[in-house]
């Protein structure tokens, strides 16, 4: 070994012990040799005191009160005559013009589900090609079709999921969608902790990690220069929607319109939740009038919270410029970092002193898209309504579950064919290329 590979592995062990990471120091020695080095070169990379404060932190504070947003809400839209059709006109011109691209958050596993691989791997039906994925990819082709012009479809993945995703969009006519029009960006991983700070293992020689939420996906657009190359292609906003909704409408002209009308750097689609116990984050008001999404664990600590209404169903548009120039630096220069959020979770862990792997409880730190929206000088909240674009696929029964889901897409197909005056089918299925994604 040379003197300076030695002297920038002294360095690492000095960095790691001054953050608590001692075992880490002894597993290495432990081990010797070239996995022993690889295992400090990686653990020294991480920045261990930002990742262990946010594992240590007290409980994240709120603003004591809050307030509904400003929204475009179902009774509105409906008292105001014309409004629908004018926003949808609004927001047609832009998918005409080529303004919108669209990103898919699909960086999680179907864990919950008991399925192996992706989450949009899996398989809605009734047909095998019903997946996630397939249903989704159609909406974005149907909406290109619509404007003449092909949506940039952006898909982000995560290091477990980047090779099955990609194979599942391998053939993207199949899927309406253009070679071209589909680009693939990898979030980052994050270290596992234990519940005082201390890194955990995955194997004798290599830190447990875990996808570092879907609030990675900025950092991964700008890494990649995704982001400058959508606004080099003329694009003005971007939105997002995650790949466990198979109901999502990103493309929605209204949502568009509403966008381009109130000139916006922010806006989300919301539900009007079902209780209090509804596990979904809800948008709420400052008193300094920003927006935010308020996670639903920290609800029961907020004064006002009952009056907090709109359920988000993480569909997101943002300016693209503004987004842009979140994440280069504001007006001190300094980039946008998202906060870290703790989520206490069962891992498998390897234990060194067992010399196994074993079931644990760990922490995961991820950080969340929504967490911009603070940031926005003007952000509102488009409400829609919940049996027409929200049928989430959580668990693998009951609540949120794919038969919760299918029996909404199944109503919505019927609903579809019902208003047209066609015969409804015999096997509802969502087929975004067959359906009109503006009503």
């Amino acid at each position: 070994m040379s003197r300076d590979a030695s002297d920038d592995l002294q360095a690492a062990r000095a960095r790691l012990r001054a953050a608590d990471q001692e075992h880490l120091v002894v597993q290495a020695a432990a081990l010797g040799g070239p996995e022993g080095a690889a295992l400090l070169r990686e653990a020294a990379a991480e920045d261990w005191d930002l990742l262990r404060a946010a594992v240590l932190a007290p409980a994240p504070t709120l603003p004591p009160e809050l307030r509904p947003p400003p929204a475009l809400t179902l009774r509105r839209q409906q008292a105001v005559g014309g409004l629908r059709t004018r926003l949808a006109l609004l927001g047609a011109g832009w998918l005409r013009e080529g303004r919108v691209a669209t990103l898919l958050l699909a960086g999680g596993q179907g864990t919950r589900l008991g399925h192996a691989g992706p989450k949009g791997t899996f398989v809605l039906g009734p047909g095998a090609d019903r997946s996630l994925y397939a249903v989704l990819a159609e909406r974005v082709a149907r909406a290109s079709r619509e404007g003449g012009r092909a949506v940039p479809l952006c898909v982000l993945t995560s290091e477990e999921t980047d090779q099955a995703t990609r194979t599942a969009f391998g053939d993207p006519q199949r899927l309406g969608l253009t070679p071209d029009q589909i680009r693939f960006v990898r979030q980052t991983s994050l270290p596992v902790l234990d519940a005082t700070g201390r890194a955990l293992l995955a194997a004798p020689d290599r830190l447990l990690r875990a996808p570092d939420g879907h609030g990675g996906a900025l950092n991964a657009l700008a890494r990649d220069g995704v982001l400058d190359l959508l606004a080099e292609q003329g694009i003005s906003v971007l939105t997002t929607f995650q790949v466990d909704n198979p109901l999502a409408r990103p493309l929605d002209p209204v949502m568009l319109g509403w966008m381009r009308e109130r000139s916006l750097q922010a806006l989300g689609k919301a539900v009007r939740r079902t209780g209090p116990e509804e596990r979904v984050g809800v948008f709420a008001r400052d008193l300094d009038g920003r927006v935010r999404i308020v996670e639903y664990t920290e609800l029961e600590a907020l004064k006002g919270a009952v009056a907090l209404t709109l359920g988000s169903i993480a569909v997101h548009t943002f300016d693209l410029a503004w987004l842009r120039g979140l994440l280069a630096g504001g007006g001190d220069g300094r980039p946008l970092a998202l906060p870290l959020h703790a989520a206490r979770k069962g891992v498998v862990a390897w234990i060194p002193e067992a010399a196994r792997a074993a079931p644990l409880q760990g922490v995961k730190l991820e950080r969340f898209l929504f967490d911009v929206y603070p940031h926005a000088p003007r952000a509102e909240v488009q409400e829609v309504a919940r049996e027409r674009e929200f049928a989430p696929i959580k668990n693998a029964d009951g609540v949120d579950s794919p038969t919760t889901a299918r029996a909404l897409v199944e109503a919505e197909v019927r609903r579809w064919h019902r208003e047209r005056g066609l015969a409804e089918p015999a096997r509802p299925e969502l087929r975004p290329l067959e359906m009109d994604s503006t009503t």
